[in-house]
C-alpha cells in the first residue's frame, strides 16, 4: 500500500509541475488555448487503412506481451536490471519493426 501511495503522490507532482510549466510558458491565460482545443477535441477520421493498422497494433501488442512474459520467466534469475534491459531492447525492437512501413 505504501508503494502505491508513493507512486500516486509522484504522479500528482509530475502532473502539477507540467501544468505549472505550461502556465509559465503561455502566461496567465487559459490552460488550453483555442488551438489546443481544436486539435484535441476534433472528431476522429478513420482512413481506409485503419483496419489493417489496428490489426498490426494487435499483433504487436500480442508479441510484446508474450515475448515479455517468456523473457521474465527465463531471465528473472539474473536480477531486475538484466530483465529490464532485455525487455526494453526486445520490446523496442518489436514495436519499431512492427510500425515500420513495408
Amino acid at each position: 500500500m505504501g508503494y502505491i501511495l508513493a507512486e500516486t503522490f509522484m504522479l500528482l507532482v509530475v502532473i502539477s509541475c507540467t501544468k505549472g510549466f505550461l502556465r509559465l510558458r503561455r502566461g496567465q491565460g487559459r490552460f488550453l488555448s483555442r488551438d489546443d482545443c481544436e486539435v484535441f477535441f476534433q472528431p476522429i477520421k478513420l482512413t481506409a487503412s485503419a483496419p489493417w493498422r489496428f490489426f498490426r497494433y494487435a499483433v504487436i501488442f500480442t508479441l510484446v506481451t508474450t515475448i515479455g512474459a517468456i523473457e521474465i520467466v527465463i531471465l528473472s534469475q539474473f536480477g531486475a536490471a538484466i530483465v529490464t534491459g532485455a525487455l526494453l531492447v526486445t520490446c523496442a525492437a518489436i514495436v519499431h519493426l512492427g510500425l515500420t512501413e513495408a
